[in-house]
């Protein structure tokens, strides 16, 4: 028999509650599909073929309740949190400053870009070791092995098969030795690295986490050879554990980035649900000292039973944890909402709760004596015969905690993953860090020139490419890369700000910062903004100027976090714009003077012919050797016209 109804408009707009919440919808639904229309106590028929239309009507509700109200209702609290978060937030900046900060932020705040650095200092047999542990194939190769044994261990079967030694020997079936195999291969990594990095072995967690690993592995491998006799069943799972644990790992592979941003996601959102789990408590110990002493002795039923009760507060605790969860919570309110009369006509009977009274030891004694304090079985209290009190509680319950608090755990999660794709920033660094070591700067001296194929402006520009071709930057930026400044457009060279030092020498942090920089610009541009690309760039230079820097702190950090790093901020470091303008005039005022030159020559020939028209090559010959401040104008004219970026220079 269903506890739901539709008798009178406060039970059906309570049922639709109930239903909305998925609980028990389906019992409802085909219980309305087999009533008959005959009046009242009439017995229900089976799979009745004139109502089966309540089966569209239900399935209607549902929809627009739980799939419609209820996700409005969640896409509201969404919303409303995240405009309370933008409230506390830098509103001096665009976004595209924003991401322009916080990219410098997260470059600038990293403790450690390489393990060692000068290696051209260490001696020969440590740097071998540590090209070995710092090569892609060695890494690679790494991976195959966490991957291959934890497929090894997820082959294990209980009970072992029989007549299957050759592979379930402990000592010398295949698995055991593929077990060997992964840990002598994991053992090697783990002293490889300790003897290439020594101190600086212990500065990444990863490597920390790699050793707890072996170790552990270790420790299981002697124990069972030392045959002590100690049982080191438990020990051998917890040692499995932290083998399998290898995995994440994975996610500082290339390949497997978007599974990464989805784990930093979680560990973001698992942060900051502190707060929200410490106000749900709040809720649950508040709601559990209320249930505790509205229900403690009221009569158990199918649902309120030993693993649901209001009996004591731990009980209560673990009882509304369970419903806040949507398990149940309508059935127990329904086995709290029985009246006197609902148990009489069920065949049994509860103790009215005026008589259910312990105030004074004589009362508490006879109730005592008729095991009513162990068992207690009294009705709810009811105001004139009506009992309120149940489903108050609980639909105020599951407002609070399960449409609001838990929705409200949505919202933290969804911000996770947005602040996440700061990530993508990270990417970024990272995909930097590997190109300036791999190919521009092998020794980690963290310097290099700034021109050249092996050169900071290079090294920019192809790491531009590279991230576009992995996605994590928009546009296209096609420019032949050879080393020669005068093939930048003026309209990139315009956007960047490099400053080099007086030897021609550039940073890592300085050519990555830049990076950074026409990243920033190309989003900004690809936004949909219609911005023009001069005003895009002052956008970006604002950050650094006085006015922004007292109204956002974060500006102001990181200027302060760049001054960890001089050469960033060298004030005899020449602009790479200027430069670049500077080549392009003086390359094109060369290729004029060429051009008059040969003009010059050719007239000079024609001087030793004689015409048949009588005219003379003399004003040919005066007009190619005119002055070179004409040249020189007319080629700045034709730099400052190049591709669109360099905005020409004020009159005088």
């Amino acid at each position: 028999m269903l506890a739901q109804n539709f008798d009178n408009v406060a039970n059906a707009m309570l049922t639709l509650l109930e239903i909305s919440t998925t609980e028990g919808w389906v019992d409802v639904m085909y219980a309305a599909c087999d009533i008959d229309m005959g009046g009242a106590y009439v017995q229900p028929i089976r799979d009745s073929e004139t109502h089966w239309v309540w089966m569209f009507i239900f399935s209607f509700w549902i929809m627009f309740s739980f799939m419609f109200l209820m996700n409005l209702g969640v896409g509201i609290i969404v919303d409303k949190f995240m405009e309370m978060q933008k409230e506390g937030e830098d509103t001096f900046l665009s976004q595209g400053q924003a991401k322009w900060v916080k990219s410098r932020m997260l470059l600038h705040g990293r403790a450690m870009i390489f393990p060692l650095y000068d290696l051209h200092k260490l001696p020969p047999f440590r740097r071998q070791v540590y090209d070995i542990v710092s090569n892609h194939y060695f890494e690679s190769f790494i991976m195959l092995c966490i991957v291959t044994n934890t497929l090894m261990m997820a082959i294990v079967v209980f009970p072992e098969l029989e007549g299957q030694a050759w592979w379930d020997d402990e000592d010398a079936g295949v698995k055991a030795l593929c077990g060997y195999f992964f840990a002598l291969v994991f053992t090697i990594e783990c002293a490889l690295k300790a003897v290439a990095l020594r101190g600086k072995f212990w500065k990444d967690s990863w490597n920390i986490f790699d050793l707890v690993c072996v170790v552990a592995t270790l420790m299981g491998m002697i124990l069972r050879w030392a045959n002590t006799g100690i049982n080191i069943g438990n020990l051998s799972s917890v040692i499995r554990i932290f083998r399998i644990a290898r995995l994440f790992r994975l996610l500082r592979f290339k390949p497997l980035r978007p599974l990464n941003k989805l784990f930093m996601s979680l560990s973001i959102s698992l942060v900051k649900l502190a707060n929200v789990g410490v106000v749900m408590v709040l809720f649950l110990v508040l709601f559990s000292i209320l249930g505790v002493n509205l229900f403690s002795t009221v009569k158990p039923g199918d649902t309120l039973n030993q693993h649901g009760n209001f009996r004591h507060f731990p009980n209560a605790f673990v009882t509304l944890f369970r419903a806040s969860t949507g398990e149940a919570w309508n059935e127990i309110m329904h086995d709290l909402s029985k009246t006197e009369v609902d148990w009489f006509r069920s065949g049994d009977w509860c103790t009215p709760q005026v008589l259910f009274d312990t105030s004074t030891p004589e009362n508490f004694q006879v109730l005592k004596d008729k095991c009513l304090i162990d068992y207690p079985n009294s009705c709810v209290a009811a105001i004139d015969g009506w009992n309120p009190f149940p489903w108050l509680y609980w639909i105020t319950y599951t407002l609070f905690i399960g449409m609001v608090i838990m929705n409200v755990v949505i919202a933290v999660i969804l911000q996770g993953y947005d602040e996440s794709r700061m990530s993508d920033e990270g990417a970024v660094i990272d995909t930097c860090r590997t190109l300036w070591g791999d190919k521009y700067d092998p020794d980690h001296r963290m310097k290099i020139k700034a021109q050249g194929k092996t050169g900071a402006i290079h090294f920019m520009f192809a790491a531009v490419q590279e991230l576009q071709q992995d996605g994590l930057c928009p546009g296209q930026v096609d420019i032949p890369l050879g080393g020669q400044l005068t093939r930048i457009p003026m309209k990139y060279a315009r956007a960047l700000h490099l400053k080099m030092a007086s030897n021609d020498e550039v940073d890592f942090h300085s050519a990555t910062t830049q990076v950074l920089r026409l990243i920033a610009v190309l989003d900004a541009e690809h936004s949909g903004d219609k911005k023009e690309f001069d005003e895009i760039v002052d956008n970006l230079d604002d950050c650094d100027t006085e006015e922004v820097m007292a109204k956002s702190k974060e500006c102001k950090k990181v200027k302060r976090m760049e001054k960890k790093h001089p050469a960033e901020s060298s004030q005899d470091a020449e602009q790479l714009a200027a430069s670049i303008a500077a080549l392009k005039v003086q390359k094109m005022f060369k290729e004029r003077q060429s051009t008059r030159l040969m003009n010059s020559q050719r007239a000079s020939v024609k001087l030793q012919d004689v015409t048949t028209d009588g005219s003379s090559p003399a004003a040919e010959l005066r007009a190619a050797a005119a002055g070179d401040d004409e040249d020189l104008r007319a080629a700045a004219s034709e730099a400052v016209a190049e591709p669109t970026g360099l905005r020409p220079p004020i009159a005088g």
